[in-house]
């Protein structure tokens, strides 16, 4: 933010001190809570910023709380005008002082390239993919379908009411449970984005979560096993030397659906399968001294569904039945050339998972 300069144009547009050092104050409490406005100016021209600075009289009536993250003492509405104003006169002297958005644009130019200048290095071989892909197969592991039955079973007992209630909070519930979904929490997604973040520390409101009963910080996929392996609930921890991995992406952002899988003629994908996040089938743990294959490499991620596919049905779809898997044909690719663990985990445990996934979202949708 460019201070001085903004209180000077202030001065010279005869505000009186009083307001010209609220009127900076106020931004720079923007600044502070919702990013940088010379980078907010960069990125979107502040609309943004705007929408959220946004609070009516309905709002207030209602007591919503605020779409921004900024603390406000006082009454919510007039704060939130208040902020307004003060960005509208930043975004004013922005326009209005000569050489002033020029000179921002080529502060931010100048960054960029120093920010590509890269090198460009070596990425591994289809051969050394393939070789790295055989060291790891026999690490992973995937969880036993006899556990996977008895939770496509809970869904399709349960998953008409839960269907109901997702769709009463206009939630599609295709997004979670599609036909034969292994799904453990429907309507629990991970969070994505700083407000989202925040919101679920606790540190700000956020008024509605879109797709979404309630966000999680990656507890929640690994509930199933804890309760196989622990009989207990997960407690921030895992077995030693192993993390869970997805197999399918979950979440929006750098989402790989559209180039790694088919979709029927006409369908439209705009929003992620948001239950894979919880999906049985879906997550593997994995050594953690092989950095998560799964994450960058998406010939063994290919792999890797394509067991998870070959494991489990016709038990459940692991995703959608009308999405296929693009289809690696290479013939050194094909599973049986793998040395692969087996499924692990019996049901011993499993009525008191299913027993805590009921007690979880009687208590998710109660909050709503």
């Amino acid at each position: 933010m460019r201070t001085e300069e903004f209180k000077t144009w202030l001065r010279k547009c005869d505000y009186r001190l009083n307001v010209v050092n609220s009127r900076v104050s106020n931004c720079e409490k923007v600044c502070k809570y919702e990013g940088d406005l010379d980078d907010l100016f960069i990125n979107d021209g502040c609309k943004d910023l705007l929408k959220k600075l946004c609070y009516s009289t309905d709002d207030e009536r209602n007591n919503r709380p605020a779409k921004h993250n900024i603390p406000i003492n006082g009454n919510k509405r007039t704060g939130t005008a208040t902020l307004k104003l003060a960005v509208n006169l930043y975004l004013k002297f922005l326009n209005d002082v000569p050489n002033t958005v020029k000179s921002i644009t080529v502060r931010s130019t100048q960054k960029s390239k120093k920010n590509t200048d890269w090198p460009t290095w070596e990425q591994p071989n289809d051969e050394e993919c393939y070789q790295l892909a055989k060291v790891t197969t026999k690490y992973i592991r995937f969880i036993s379908p006899e556990i996977v039955r008895c939770i496509v079973e809970e869904n399709e007992k349960e998953g008409e009411s839960i269907s109901a209630v997702l769709s009463s909070h206009g939630i599609n519930p295709d997004l979670y449970l599609w036909e034969k979904s292994s799904c453990c929490f429907p309507g629990v997604r991970r969070y994505a984005g700083s407000s989202e973040i925040s919101a679920y520390r606790k540190r700000s409101e956020i008024s509605e979560i879109e797709d979404a009963l309630a966000l999680d910080d990656n507890d929640f996929p690994k509930q199933l096993w804890s309760f196989i392996f622990r009989g207990t609930q997960f407690s921030k921890y895992g077995p030693a030397g192993y993390s869970l991995a997805h197999l399918v992406d979950h979440k929006k952002e750098k989402n790989r659906m559209e180039d790694e899988f088919i979709f029927p003629a006409g369908f439209n994908f705009e929003r992620p399968f948001y239950g894979l996040y919880t999906c049985a089938t879906n997550a593997v743990y994995i050594p953690n001294s092989l950095m998560k294959p799964t994450d960058f490499n998406g010939q063994i991620r290919n792999l890797l569904v394509r067991k998870a596919m070959d494991l489990y049905q016709p038990i459940c779809n692991i995703i959608p039945p009308s999405i296929k898997l693009k289809e690696n044909n290479a013939e050194k690719w094909r599973l049986e050339n793998f040395e692969w663990a087996e499924p692990v985990g019996t049901l011993d445990n499993i009525e008191a998972f299913l027993e805590f996934r009921r007690k979880k979202l009687r208590e998710i949708i109660t909050k709503k």
